[in-house]
C-alpha cells in the first residue's frame, strides 16, 4: 500500500463493494468438527490492494461508516452461510461506538432477520475494553441482544481491565482468550498458568471457552488437555471467502454447540476429594519438595496414624524410615524421571506389605509437578504365598524322601512332570527325568507299557500296570505304576496322575511262597509212593 488511507477512498469502495465477509473457522478440540465460523471484513482495493483490518477499521470507525461497513458485511454473510449445512454459529465484531447506537439492536435484527440465517446462532462479540467503561446503554443493549436469541461473547479476555463482578452479572455465553497467550503457552509458564486461570474461570461460570491464534498441534493438544471447548487458528485455517468456507465445512463437518462440559478447578477438585475419599487403596501426591501435598483416610489407616498428621508434611518423615527396601531412594529416581516399577515394600512398624506404584506427573511443558503413589496392601497375599510355599517345600521334602516317584500326563498320555529318582541330577528338568527312567526300562517291558497305555486311554478307569528297571547297582527291580484320571464336569479327562511303587520285595516274596509250594508238593509225592 502506497498511498495514504482516506475517507473517501473508504467511502468509494463501500460503495463499490470493495470490502467482503472472511470466515475463519472454529473447530471443536474433542471432535475436530466445525463449530463456527468468526466473520472478519477485508477489503481489496485496486489502488492500495488488501489493506489491513488494522488501518481501514479504525479510520472506518472515525469517519462514522463502520456501522454500515458492518450491517453490510453481516448481511453478505448471513446469506451466503443460511444455505449451509449443519448449526454452526456466525460470530462478528462491534466496535465500541457501535453499542452506543440507538439503533444497533433494531439494524441487526433487520439485516439477520431478514438473510434467512437463524438469530439463534449469531454471536456478537465485544472486546473486553468494552467492559471497562461502566456504561448503563452498553449493558442494556447486551441484554436486549440476549433477549433476542442472539449470544454473546467476550474477546481477547485477559488484555483489558474487566471486573470480574461485571464479568458474572453480564449475560455473556463465550468467553475467548487472547492469541498472545496460546502463542506462548509452550514457552512461558506464566502464559500456561494465565491460560489454565481462564479457563477455570470460564467453566465455572459455564461459558464456552474459545482460544484464538492457535497455530500448531502441540498448543491444540495442550488446551485440549486442560479442557479448552473451541480453537481458531492458522493451524486450520485463515479467514477465507464464503466457497472456501464451505469447503471446509463439508471436509470437517459441522456441529451444533454442545453444552459447555463443566472440567473446571472447583469441579476437577470435588471429583478428586470423591475419588480420594471412596477409594480402595491408599493414594498420596507428593510435590517436587518432596513433601506430601494430599492423601486419602485409607493410607493414613494403613500407616496407623491421623489424615492431619501426613498432610504438608515431608515425604522422607513419613516414608524414609517406615518403609523397606528404601522407598524414598525410588522417589528420589522417579522425580528425576526414572520409569520404576511397581515394588512390594513392607511398612516396618506394622508389618504390613503394600504394592506401591509410582507415578511421575509432569504438566503441559512436560515440567514435572511431583510424584503420585498407589498402595495397595497385599500383606495377606503374602501370608498365603509363604504358606503356600511352606506346604509346597514340605510336599517335595515329602516325596524326595518317600519311595515311591510320582508323575503326570495330559489327556492325551504325554507325560508333562516326572517326580526325582534316585538316579537322576537333582536340577534335572521333568523330561530329563523321564528321559531317564524310559533308559533304564527293561527293554522287553517299554513297548508292552507304552501299548497297554496308549490302548487303556479311552477307558478313562484307573490304570496298573509292573515293569523292570535297572538300579544302579546293576540289578533289576520291579515297578508298579498306578494312574488315576481327573475328569471335569463333563466327564472329560482333564489330565493323569500317577505313582510309581517299588515292588520287588513283594515279587521275591511270590517267588518264594511258590518255591516253597513246589516243594511241598514234591514232599507230598514222595510220601504218597
Amino acid at each position: 500500500m502506497t498511498d495514504t488511507l482516506s475517507e473517501v477512498a473508504l467511502r468509494h469502495g463501500l460503495a463499490a463493494g470493495e470490502f467482503w465477509p472472511a470466515f475463519q473457522p472454529q473447530l471443536n478440540l474433542v471432535s475436530g468438527h466445525v463449530s463456527g465460523f468468526e466473520v472478519l471484513a477485508r477489503w481489496d482495493s485496486p489502488q492500495h490492494g488488501r489493506v489491513s483490518p488494522a488501518s481501514f477499521i479504525p479510520l472506518a470507525e472515525r469517519s462514522g461508516i463502520l456501522h454500515d461497513l458492518l450491517l453490510k458485511l453481516m448481511g453478505e454473510a448471513c446469506r451466503a452461510a443460511a444455505s449451509w449445512p449443519g448449526q454452526f454459529t456466525l460470530a462478528f465484531n462491534l466496535a465500541p461506538s457501535q453499542f452506543l447506537l440507538p439503533t444497533l439492536v433494531s439494524g441487526l435484527l433487520d439485516i439477520v432477520g431478514g438473510s434467512g440465517f437463524p438469530l439463534s446462532r449469531v454471536i456478537i462479540e465485544i472486546t473486553e475494553s468494552e467492559l471497562f467503561h461502566d456504561n448503563a446503554s452498553v449493558q442494556q443493549v447486551l441484554n436486549d441482544l440476549k433477549q433476542h436469541g442472539m449470544a454473546l461473547s467476550l474477546d481477547d479476555f485477559g488484555t483489558g481491565y474487566s471486573s470480574l463482578t461485571r464479568l458474572n452479572s453480564l449475560p455473556f455465553d463465550e468467553l475467548k482468550i487472547d492469541a498472545s497467550f496460546v502463542a506462548a503457552l509452550s514457552s512461558d509458564m506464566q502464559s500456561l498458568r494465565i491460560v489454565t486461570a481462564v479457563l477455570g474461570l470460564g467453566q465455572s461460570l459455564g461459558l464456552t471457552v474459545v482460544a484464538e491464534g492457535v497455530e500448531n498441534t502441540e498448543q491444540a493438544v495442550v488446551l485440549r488437555k486442560l479442557g479448552c471447548d473451541v480453537g481458531q487458528g492458522f493451524l486450520w485455517s485463515p479467514a477465507v471467502p464464503a466457497a472456501q468456507a464451505l469447503q471446509l465445512l463439508q471436509q470437517w463437518g459441522g456441529e451444533a454447540p454442545h453444552s459447555t462440559l463443566d472440567v473446571s478447578p472447583f469441579q476437577r477438585l470435588h471429583q478428586l476429594e470423591a475419588l480420594y475419599q471412596d477409594s480402595p487403596v491408599g493414594l498420596c501426591f507428593i510435590d517436587c519438595q518432596m513433601r506430601i501435598v494430599s492423601a486419602n483416610q485409607l493410607l493414613a489407616h494403613y500407616l496407623g496414624v491421623e489424615l492431619d498428621y501426613i498432610l504438608r508434611k515431608p515425604a522422607s518423615q513419613i516414608f524414609g524410615h517406615e518403609m523397606s527396601p528404601n522407598l524414598m531412594a525410588v522417589l528420589v529416581r522417579v522425580m528425576a524421571g526414572e520409569a520404576c516399577e511397581t515394588a512390594e515394600y513392607c511398612h516396618q512398624p506394622s508389618g504390613t506389605t503394600f504394592l506401591i506404584a509410582h507415578q511421575r506427573i509432569v504438566d503441559a511443558q512436560q515440567l514435572p509437578l511431583g510424584v503420585s503413589l498407589v498402595l495397595v496392601d497385599i500383606t495377606s497375599r503374602v501370608e498365603a504365598e509363604k504358606q503356600l510355599r511352606e506346604r509346597e517345600t514340605h510336599f517335595r521334602t515329602v516325596l524326595q524322601l518317600g519311595p515311591n516317584v510320582t508323575w503326570r500326563a495330559g489327556p492325551d498320555g504325554l507325560v508333562d512332570y516326572m517326580g526325582e529318582f534316585v538316579d537322576c541330577p537333582p536340577d534335572a528338568s521333568y523330561q530329563e527325568r523321564h528321559a531317564c527312567w524310559l533308559a533304564r526300562m527293561n527293554p522287553d517291558d517299554r513297548l508292552r507299557v507304552r501299548e497297554t497305555w496308549l490302548k487303556h486311554l479311552p477307558t478313562k478307569q484307573p490304570f496298573l500296570i509292573e515293569f523292570r528297571i535297572l538300579w544302579p547297582d546293576g540289578s533289576w527291580r520291579w515297578m508298579r505304576s498306578s494312574a488315576f484320571p481327573a475328569l471335569n464336569a463333563q466327564d472329560e479327562v482333564q489330565a493323569w496322575y500317577g505313582i510309581i511303587s517299588d515292588v520287588t520285595t513283594e515279587h521275591e516274596l511270590v517267588l518264594r511262597v511258590e518255591a516253597l509250594e513246589q516243594q511241598l508238593r514234591k514232599l507230598q509225592s514222595s510220601t504218597s509212593c
